[in-house]
């Protein structure tokens, strides 16, 4: 098991606010099948799998020497695990909002790898990656595209968009819009300040999709079967595949799909719904 380690702090202008940068660089050997943890205080983090056995880890914080002498850049390797922390150790004397760069982490990691990220400010980008991933951010965008597995994905102030995902996914945001498309699996996309757009790749798990402030596009194959449960306080409900209904309204539909199946529920408080046919 090999590990390549550098700590750097570099002087960049003597004087200025801006003044310093403070990199963490490191490379784990692991075997597919671990998980990596990411702890960090308003960075943003982008994690991509290959086909390697190697973790590499690159995390910079810019900002002035006294700034960075409180800042605390850790990545260790547990059994098959790694875990990255980028924290804060002093809370009361500086904000990271209250920076002008931006603080960031980059990882790739085995293909077959679960990931968690938790950041308090900033985007999350994952891809190309097969096993459960969980990405929470307080303050940012959140992207997934082509992964394999259960995936969970949480802003409080940003969009969502997820594409090629083969598993089940729970997407949710207070503040933007959620796209979750080509979806092969069960399906949530609930936001509170946007639209919801959705693409479904396969047979129906189950979808639900919910805004308080946005229109919902569902896009299915024409021979999706399914229970439907679509309704707006806003806007109309129209739909291009054929619904066996039992109540249909310009604002609300209850019907069945070819049959009928696992349930689609869709409803606003402040747009349209549309159920439109993917091929």
């Amino acid at each position: 098991m090999s590990r390549l380690s550098a700590l750097a702090l570099v002087l960049v202008a003597a004087g200025s606010a801006q003044a310093a940068e403070k990199t963490l660089d490191r490379t784990f050997t692991v075997s597919p099948g671990g998980t990596l943890t990411v702890d960090a205080d308003g960075a943003s983090v982008n994690v991509s799998g290959n086909d390697g056995n190697q973790v590499v880890v690159h995390m910079v914080v810019r900002g002035s020497e006294k700034d960075l002498a409180n800042v605390k850049l850790e990545a260790v390797q547990a059994g098959n695990g790694v875990t990255l922390t980028m924290k804060k150790q002093d809370k009361g004397w500086f904000s990271w909002g209250s920076w002008n760069s931006e603080q960031s982490i980059e990882v790739t990691v085995p293909r077959q790898y679960a990931i968690n990220v938790d950041t308090s400010g900033g985007s999350i980008d994952l891809k190309d990656t097969v096993g459960s991933a969980s990405l929470h951010t307080s303050g940012g965008s959140v992207s997934a595209k082509n992964l394999s597995g259960t995936i969970q994905l949480r802003t409080s102030g940003g969009s969502i968009h997820a594409d090629k995902i083969r598993g089940d996914i729970d997407a949710e945001t207070s503040g933007g819009s959620v796209r979750l498309l080509n979806i092969d699996g069960k399906i949530r996309g609930d936001t509170s300040g946007g639209g919801v757009q959705v693409s479904l790749a396969g047979a129906n798990r189950g979808i639900s999709a919910t805004t308080s402030g946005g229109s919902i596009e569902l896009n299915l194959p024409r021979a999706t079967t399914a229970n439907v449960d679509m309704s707006t306080s806003g806007g109309g409900v129209k739909s291009e595949l054929p619904i066996t209904s039992t109540e249909w309204e310009d604002s609300a539909v209850e019907g069945t799909l070819n049959g009928g199946g696992q349930r689609i529920y869709a409803h606003t408080s402040g747009g349209s719904i549309a159920l439109r046919a993917s091929n």
